[in-house]
């Protein structure tokens, strides 16, 4: 019987880029604009940065995530879902509640009257609930599409299975945490908050998206088929993570070394880079490419009939260079990966370390995680809208031009000590005025991703 999928609902890129624009990005580029340039910084600063940040956690990268996972893992384990207003219904409660939640958040402050202030606290936290209910919706139909999957372990489901149920805990852990905000008081909130955060990094967007790239790496870029050794590392990532986010929850019960397993972290990581063969592909592609079966593919000699695929890529250049974002994004996971084995190197031997947990931070969500999404997102997203090809590739090579420009700008100032005196002051000012326009050059790359995608969306 010939199964029936649901078509894909674009609502979850659409409200993602949106909220991203206009919201995320935007309130993130407002503040650095105000560092960068000695501009006075708003009143409520650190409700500015825990919006800004909730708003590119579940707005910008979460809604994408959705949208794609339920899209393509109903497919890979042969579950249809039943209706498209479950779709809609998840799209719908998480969009409705994370704008009402960050809107009432960040005017609250604003506002003098101690009653209507409450009346805002109120709103904030119905948004909350609501939003939370989206997601909980959103991880019980993936529950149920892995639970109802026939044959998970002959499509491959097996080797990244560890990373699935890491993801999967992960958003319920996050969700969890976020709507407790209702209970807690501001002191209490804030350090839960940003442990929430570090619980979505480790247990939600790296699994993910490793997990994705090493299922759809083969296809697009010639990448070696995923070997059971992954799988592996992918248990002992699995067990260290929780371990890690165990020890570092603000409820503390065991009294371990939080940079030790944090380094651990790094180190699978690292591990699982060069077992999938990523590293390789990135730095000595010929090598790579000899591994994978779709080599030959290249080397045989045939006829010429049209045009051939690009050397080492199964399409013919209908896409771009969409494989610059997906390799600069694995750049700036390598990046934010020596930076934080920098700093915990340091940490443990009892120096100080200058540059904080920022870069690390931007390097992985601005550097890996948005550019990611701009490569795949150009190269996946036109076959779910049953396009064949992305409406313009030079679109395709200017995110990638920009969103590495505003990566770099971003993370290379907060580098700099701002102490240096002298001539070397000039190029810490410098630098500032770099980090001061990075977010708005991010938000031109986000906008041209709109612009490409909603060309494609409506080719014929």
């Amino acid at each position: 019987m010939k199964q029936i999928h649901q078509e894909f609902e674009t609502g979850f890129i659409w409200w993602s880029l949106g909220i991203a624009i206009l919201g995320g990005f935007m309130l993130g580029a407002h503040i650095a604009m105000q560092i960068g340039f000695n501009m006075s910084l708003p009143k409520a600063l650190d409700v500015w940065i825990q919006v800004h940040g909730h708003l590119q956690l579940i707005g910008w990268v979460g809604l994408f995530i959705m949208g794609v996972s339920l899209h393509f893992l109903p497919r890979m384990a042969s579950v249809p879902i039943e209706k498209k207003s479950t779709l809609r219904f998840i799209l719908y409660l998480t969009v409705v509640g994370l704008l009402i939640r960050t809107n009432f958040e960040f005017w609250r402050p604003y506002v003098e009257d101690e009653k209507i202030s409450d009346i805002f606290k109120n709103l904030a936290d119905f948004g909350n609930i609501v939003e939370f209910a989206g997601i909980i919706l959103y991880v019980m139909l993936l529950i149920k599409t892995f639970l109802k999957a026939p044959d998970f372990k002959r499509k491959g489901f097996e080797i990244v299975k560890p990373f699935f149920m890491l993801f999967i805990l992960g958003w319920i852990v996050y969700s969890i945490v976020q709507v407790s905000s209702i209970f807690l008081n501001r002191y209490e909130w804030l350090v839960w908050n940003k442990w929430s955060i570090n619980i979505f990094m480790n247990f939600v967007l790296f699994p993910i998206s490793f997990a994705l790239s090493i299922l759809n790496f083969p296809l697009y870029i010639h990448l070696k088929p995923p070997t059971k050794s992954i799988k592996y590392i992918g248990y002992f990532y699995l067990a260290i993570a929780i371990l890690h986010e165990f020890i570092s929850a603000p409820i503390q019960l065991i009294n371990i070394d939080l940079n030790l397993t944090a380094l651990l972290i790094d180190l699978t990581i690292i591990s699982l880079l060069f077992s999938s063969g990523i590293i390789q592909r990135i730095f000595l592609p010929d090598k790579a490419l000899a591994k994978s079966p779709f080599w030959r593919r290249d080397r045989v000699e045939e006829p010429s009939v049209g045009k051939k695929p690009r050397k080492g890529y199964s399409d013919y250049g209908e896409f771009g260079k969409f494989e610059l974002l997906i390799y600069s994004a694995y750049l700036w996971l390598v990046i934010s990966l020596f930076l934080d084995m920098l700093a915990r190197l340091i940490l443990l031997l009892g120096l100080s370390v200058h540059y904080g947990v920022d870069p690390v931070r931007h390097s992985f969500l601005a550097g890996f995680i948005s550019l990611l999404i701009l490569g795949m997102a150009q190269r996946m997203l036109p076959g779910f809208m049953h396009k064949s090809k992305i409406a313009s590739t030079k679109i395709v090579f200017l995110t990638f031009i920009f969103g590495n420009i505003a990566v770099s700008f971003r993370v290379i100032p907060m580098l700099i000590p701002l102490y240096l005196s002298g001539p070397m002051q000039t190029l810490a000012q410098f630098m500032l005025y770099l980090f001061g326009t990075s977010g708005f050059i991010a938000i031109l790359s986000l906008v041209l991703l709109f612009i490409n995608l909603r060309k494609t969306f409506k080719m014929r």
